[in-house]
């Protein structure tokens, strides 16, 4: 859950701080992904390594448009959709970049001490 917690309350600081998503809310994402990989349990890695351009997508829209920033000043929904893509990357891309890291090491650890207690 707080891995859910983390993007949702970065989003709320870059929101109350007047400007659209920015470094508190990637860097949040980023640590709630890492956080979620570093606990999920094996067969949940699949779950997690798929989670974060979903969660990411999730709260940007959500946040836009509480903040009154949806359609992008009034050009419609697709205008909208695209500024919301634009505005999600960044973050989504860092949490991606995290979750895999973080798994990868996990895979990594584990292959190694499964070697050590074989040989």
């Amino acid at each position: 859950m707080p891995a859910l917690a983390l993007p949702v309350l970065g989003a709320v600081v870059d929101e109350l701080a007047g400007s659209s998503l920015g470094w508190t809310f990637v860097v949040t994402a980023v640590i709630g992904s890492a956080l979620a990989a570093l606990t999920c349990s094996r067969a949940g890695a699949w779950w997690v390594a798929y989670a974060p351009p979903l969660v990411v997508i999730s709260v940007t829209v959500a946040s836009e448009q509480l903040a009154g920033r949806t359609g992008a000043h009034g050009k419609g929904l697709t205008t909208g959709a695209v500024h919301w893509a634009v505005d999600a990357f960044p973050a989504m891309a860092a949490a991606e970049a995290a979750v895999l890291a973080v798994l990868a090491v996990r895979w990594f650890r584990s292959r190694r001490s499964v070697r050590k207690s074989g040989a």
